[in-house]
């Protein structure tokens, strides 16, 4: 019985050229250029720098300002901050900490005014007055304040700039009249190369101007130490601790004194707005 030889259509022809065509050493060029072009674009886009937007994506929203009229900060103590710092570690448990427990009061200052109650740091001093830092928002339309110090009467605090752009702003404390109410004080510690070496996971400490805060220090520890937050429009250090209202305007200090900016709000999420020390320096007029 014979074969027919019907010979090959035009479609067989078609997926006969095909096969051979994919099989062929152009394609193969082809493909290794076109998985290279994709390669270097991937790399390309995970290299980009990430745009504020981007940035803001890490941190949660929903922070609130904390001067508020009960001036009262509360701490929790339980969590464990990042980096392996608890967050209600004490730097006055070790014996040879107790100088620092006391620095860090003693550069707090409770901020009070018919408005709002927050807390502040002795940013400098020289011979005719105290300047006392702390948030905008906790002086803007708050005046006349007065300033209480870890120990003394309080202290008429004048306004000496509030700033348009972050959240900062300074005040003025006659040095006699302090002195005359028995305010104990001492200036925080400021080191802009410190500030600058700040990474994520070292502990802060961020005493809050309380009046029931007892023998503890509480504490955090930063998250990013440069991050742009959409709520405050702003350059912050995204910190990691629990705080409630009466703590705004506050010293936020490395484990080692070091002032490296002010408390300016948190959220639900246990995240902390710090306004940093650079941007400080750079409003202070």
């Amino acid at each position: 019985m014979g074969c027919e030889n019907r010979g090959l259509g035009k479609r067989d022809i078609y997926t006969a050229w095909g096969a051979e065509f994919l099989r062929s050493k152009m394609v193969r060029r082809i493909r290794g250029w076109l998985s290279t072009v994709i390669l270097i674009w991937i790399l390309a886009a995970c290299g980009e720098p990430q745009t504020e937007k981007e940035q803001s994506a890490a941190v949660q929203p929903g922070f609130a300002q904390f001067g508020q009229e009960d001036g009262r900060t509360v701490w929790d103590t339980d969590p464990q901050a990042p980096g392996g710092s608890a967050a209600g570690e004490n730097p006055g448990d070790d014996g040879g900490q107790e100088d620092l427990r006391q620095y860090l009061r003693q550069a707090t200052v409770q901020i009070s005014g018919p408005q709002y109650m927050g807390s502040g740091v002795v940013w400098s001093a020289d011979e005719e007055r105290l300047v006392i830092a702390t948030a905008a928002h906790v002086a803007r339309d708050n005046s006349p304040m007065t300033a209480l110090f870890d120990r003394g009467e309080p202290v008429e605090a004048r306004t000496l700039h509030i700033s348009d752009r972050v959240d900062v702003a300074f005040l003025e404390v006659s040095l006699r009249e302090a002195e005359e109410r028995g305010a104990v004080w001492q200036e925080a510690r400021q080191d802009k190369e410190s500030c600058e070496r700040l990474e994520a996971g070292q502990a802060l400490w961020i005493p809050g101007a309380v009046e029931d805060a007892g023998h503890d220090i509480p504490g955090g520890s930063v998250v990013d130490p440069w991050i742009y937050m959409e709520d405050f429009e702003n350059y912050m250090l995204l910190g990691h601790a629990c705080v409630v209202p009466g703590a705004s305007g506050g010293g936020v200090f490395t484990r080692e004194g070091i002032l490296a900016g002010i408390l300016c709000g948190g959220n639900e999420a246990d995240q902390i707005a710090v306004l940093p020390w650079s941007v400080m320096e750079a409003n202070r007029e």
